[in-house]
């Protein structure tokens, strides 16, 4: 099979979509696919071209095997909605007008959403390649812009983003979610679409695990080997609603075996050190963004794990979820998202109300004051860890994309 990967973020930017398709791109690659990725020069979550890509309008890399075709855009890093706009409808043209060229010939082009407007450009690429459109949505808009207050659903972008998503989605062979819920909101919405399915997002055990747990890590963290040990590792963005780790920490700044860090940077970052600041938090530790190999002693190292959002976002399953899980460290989670629902059903973690520092920090205290009950939810952390393993789902991708490929009924669905 042919698959092209048409995706405005791709390593070595880190995030979730970026760590998601590479790790699909290059299983696929193992299993004899030829993979091809046609993405943005890299610039997430900094806003800035990176090092050794600034100055080019397109170029081409070898990744492992995996083509990697690159295209210029107007990267930013900006919270107004207008340079957001600029930056992913920069990336849509460049990459149809001077990325496709000299590709040849695909079967599948596996297009990802967000941006939503990166798949009328997809769906050209399907036509000028001979390929099957699979549209893969690892986040619903304009539904979750709406759902963050940024657009109004009466607002005339709102329909004119309601009616681009709805004529994508028919003419897509088909359309990939990563969650149940995501799975179940567009199959309510749109029941006549005939190929609804879920590929999910998950981990790599034999990268996150709990042996990588290190205590001069922890040390360098101001964790001592008695103290309980919270963070957050991931974007510092708009929808994770960070605000609230921070007046949890500031609720239980009085404990001092209960110790804070957030790794990562993003456009919220500014604001949040800012707020620290103003707080006078000694309990809390912000780090610089750190390279992805360097991630999993960090989170093999903490005790809980945290999974702020801003708001209950049904169908939201952050990618923070599964590596917490394999390395062992207790997630505390949003609730109103399908992560609330899988560790509820699995007690495999806490949840907590969005915005609610008074619960979060009740959920921190219920762990780091009851050792045993803590142990107990990490031994199924890593026992639900397993079931998300991305040999595991690639393989069920591959099936699904080869189906696509080849015009036939896609297999059920599982998560």
């Amino acid at each position: 099979m042919r698959l092209l990967i048409l995706t405005q973020y791709f390593p070595p930017e880190m995030g979730a979509p970026q760590s998601r398709l590479y790790e699909l791109a290059r299983r696929l690659k193992e299993m004899g696919h030829q993979i091809t990725v046609l993405t943005s020069l890299p610039n997430y979550p900094t806003g800035r071209i990176l090092e050794g890509y600034r100055g080019r309008v397109r170029m081409k890399e070898n990744m492992e095997g995996i083509r990697i075709v690159r295209t210029v855009l107007y990267p930013s890093k900006s919270k107004s909605l207008l340079p957001r706009l600029l930056s992913y409808l920069s990336f849509a043209a460049s990459s149809l007008l001077i990325g496709v060229w000299g590709l040849g010939k695909q079967d599948v082009v596996l297009i990802e959403s967000p941006p939503l407007f990166l798949m009328p450009a997809g769906l050209i690429m399907t036509k000028m390649k001979r390929a099957k459109p699979l549209m893969m949505v690892a986040d619903i808009w304009p539904d979750i812009i709406i759902r963050m207050g940024r657009l109004s659903s009466s607002s005339l972008s709102a329909k004119a983003m309601l009616c681009l998503e709805r004529f994508c989605y028919e003419q897509a062979s088909a359309i990939a979610l990563t969650t149940p819920g995501m799975y179940n909101q567009i199959r309510s919405r749109f029941p006549h679409l005939p190929n609804v399915t879920i590929i999910s997002n998950g981990v790599d055990t034999r990268l996150f695990r709990p042996d990588l747990r290190e205590q001069k890590l922890r040390q360098e963290f101001r964790a001592g080997p008695s103290d309980f040990l919270v963070g957050y590792c991931g974007l510092h963005g708009l929808c994770q609603g960070l605000e609230v780790v921070l007046q949890a920490a500031g609720k239980l700044r009085h404990r001092t075996d209960i110790r804070f860090i957030m790794v990562g940077d993003g456009p919220a970052k500014e604001s949040l050190v800012q707020m620290a600041e103003d707080m006078n938090l000694q309990n809390l530790r912000f780090l610089d963004h750190r390279p992805k190999p360097h991630i999993p002693p960090i989170l093999a190292s903490l005790d809980v794990s945290l999974m702020p959002l801003a708001f209950r976002l049904p169908g939201a399953m952050p990618s923070k979820v599964y590596e917490a899980l394999a390395s062992g460290a207790v997630p505390i989670v949003a609730k109103g998202s399908d992560a609330a629902l899988l560790i509820n059903q699995n007690n495999a973690g806490l949840t907590y109300e969005p915005g609610d520092a008074e619960e979060l920090a009740r959920a921190i205290t219920k762990l780091a004051d009851n050792r045993a009950l803590c142990r107990t939810i990490r031994e199924n952390c890593l026992r639900l860890a397993k079931r998300f393993d991305r040999e595991v789902l690639a393989q069920r991708a591959a099936e699904t994309l080869t189906a696509v490929a080849e015009g036939k009924p896609l297999p059920p669905v599982s998560w």
